[in-house]
């Protein structure tokens, strides 16, 4: 027996508290190595008395099911209702003509220890109410749809028009603005979005507006405080939700701290507001607008974000920056009832601020909804007391790897599961997933213009447990390599690509109408092309994905049968081989029953 495959920890992705009643336990081993898995459990503090006076730990062993597997490693797992909310467990697991005990001292073999040393087991202590995940129920039907206020719709037709096939920078206001957004309101409605997330509207100097100057206004290019308190109201009536971006690891380099720093060095109240390294804080020039002219090699006096002079580093455990940031996170709830934030760099926020953004959040409001931009595996901030969702990026990189050929169906399920598994299942339910945004190429450039796959990336963004976001225009066509010409202006309407808007829209649809089988886990069938099956009740979905040259496969005989095609509703019939062209795909559904 592998030992060095076995792994378990309790209170992790491994053993978590499911709901106020159930805990979700996850075993790993050796791929193929065991078939059958049980996990033995029991209250601590529950024991019979047998002869002679002596007592004996009461147990239970139920079956774990091996869920997900990747190349190297199968997961087994199980849930269970502890009657008493606390629980003792250890894995048995059958060998050659004997059983192993797999718990907290490493492996043994049944027959050479002591049934009642709890010792050996591993220990849930208690499911306390108050550490579960809180996330509000509304986040994991959403279907989210980012929007960068000023390229994106202008309450002036004649302003974007002008800049259409034009150029873009950083620099240049477009003219989007919130009264724009707010017109376009019925087309998101019409498209199937149910939840907006917007860039940062506060007042900066840049058109990105990542370089805050004052938290407490929106930036007069984008409109005002009245627009925007009509736009949150409008946006509610259709049921649509809006989360701000919330950029606290750093403001501007025009923030009044920041200036009064610079103006005052020493002996600025704001000094220990930033991580001031020396003073004076500026060793560089300034251009005529007061802006930083950055020579190359320049050691900076303050940390930032990204080596950006213009964006100087908040030190959020100053008493002075956590009352003024929290106050920002509270003000917008309150006075203009936004549902939520999503955190700039939150992985380069301290975890004991990011607690407090979430009590801040919840105190204002309790369904509010916290969202992080983490790029990588973000489990240490998924525990229930700091962020809600991250930006799913690591579905992101196995979506764009695999529909662009440069890795195999294989390595794709192998990154699907890894994620899967380690993953719990109330934070995958509401992962912000995404095949691109601002800070992204657009995905017509990433798959070549190849509007097949674009579907295809698509298609897999909105079949995976979680949360959809499309980035603004990426559903109609939209172009742009990296930032700032990601960020081009929103195609009018004579301009789209209606027949992909069309089929995005039918893949919304889709998602909504099979809600249920969307959240199941993925099955998948070992082929050259991927080919899974979700099923829930009597409903089975079957999906093929070519992304690559027209090929023929044959299906196991267990998916013979009748199918519904979801995407023309036509009937089609597997008995054998089937035919996939080249970038095609098929999302079919079988009644079990029938």
């Amino acid at each position: 027996m592998d030992i060095h495959a076995l792994y378990h920890r309790p209170k992790s992705e491994y053993a978590y508290a499911y709901d106020t009643k159930t805990l979700h336990i996850l075993l790993r081993t050796k791929k193929g190595e065991h078939q059958n898995v049980y996990l033995r459990y029991g209250d601590p503090f529950m024991w019979e008395k047998q002869n002679q006076g002596l007592s004996s730990w009461i147990y239970h062993e139920v079956s774990m099911t091996k869920r997900y597997h990747t190349a190297i490693y199968d997961f087994f797992f199980v849930a269970i209702k502890p009657d008493f909310l606390r629980t003792k467990y250890a894995f048995m697991l059958d060998g050659v003509n004997q059983r192993y005990l797999y718990g907290a001292r490493g492996l043994s073999k049944e027959i050479e220890i002591d049934q009642n040393d709890l010792s050996l087991y591993f220990n849930f202590p208690y499911l306390h109410r108050e550490d579960l995940h809180q996330t509000p129920l509304w986040v994991k039907d959403r279907i989210w749809y980012q929007i960068f206020p000023d390229r994106f719709q202008s309450s002036d037709q004649n302003v974007m028009q002008h800049w259409m096939n034009k150029p873009v920078n950083n620099k240049d206001h477009l003219g989007g603005n919130i009264l724009g957004i707010t017109q376009k309101l019925p087309y998101l409605n019409d498209l199937g979005i149910n939840g907006i997330y917007l860039t940062p509207i506060f007042t900066s100097p840049s058109v990105h507006k990542y370089d805050t100057t004052d938290y407490m206004s929106i930036d007069p290019h984008l409109g005002t405080a009245d627009d925007f308190k009509n736009f949150i109201a409008e946006a509610h009536t259709y049921g649509i939700k809006v989360i701000l971006d919330g950029v606290f690891n750093h403001c501007g380099f025009f923030h009044p701290f920041f200036q009064d720093v610079i103006k005052h060095g020493e002996q600025s109240i704001y000094k220990d507001c930033f991580y001031i390294e020396s003073f004076p804080v500026i060793n560089f020039p300034l251009n005529e607008e007061g802006r930083p002219q950055i020579k190359p090699g320049t050691k900076l006096n303050y940390q930032t974000f990204a080596f950006q002079p213009s964006m100087p580093k908040w030190n959020t455990a100053h008493p002075l920056v956590e009352a003024y940031l929290l106050d920002v996170i509270r003000h917008w709830i309150e006075v203009y009832d936004i549902d939520g934030w999503r955190l700039d760099v939150s992985n380069e926020l301290s975890h004991d601020f990011l607690r407090k953004i979430k009590s801040t959040a919840r105190n204002a409001k309790k369904e509010s909804f916290i969202l992080g931009e983490n790029w990588d595996q973000s489990l240490p901030w998924l525990l229930g007391d700091q962020l809600d969702s991250v930006m799913n990026y690591e579905l992101s990189y196995a979506i764009w790897h695999y529909v662009n050929q440069e890795i195999t169906s294989y390595q794709m399920i192998n990154q699907i599961n890894t994620l899967y598994a380690t993953t719990p299942d109330h934070v995958m339910d509401n992962m912000f997933n995404l095949i691109g945004s601002h800070d992204t190429i657009r995905i017509h450039n990433r798959f070549q213009h190849n509007t097949k796959k674009v579907e295809i990336a698509f298609l897999l963004m909105m079949l995976n447990r979680g949360t959809p976001m499309i980035y603004y225009g990426d559903e109609c066509g939209l172009e742009g390599e990296k930032d700032p010409d990601n960020r081009r202006p929103m195609l009018s309407e004579e301009n789209m690509d209606k027949p992909l808007f069309n089929k995005i829209k039918i893949l919304l649809h889709l998602r909504k109408t099979y809600r249920d089988l969307v959240k199941q886990d993925f099955h998948f069938i070992p082929s050259d092309l991927l080919i899974f099956t979700k099923s829930h009740k009597n409903q089975l979905l079957l999906c093929i994905i070519n992304p690559g040259h027209h090929t023929s496969i044959k299906l196991p005989k267990t998916l013979y049968g009748t199918y519904l095609n979801l995407l023309d509703n036509e009937l089609i019939e597997i008995r054998d081989t089937i035919i996939v062209d080249e970038n095609h795909y098929f999302l079919l559904l079988k009644e079990e029953n029938s």
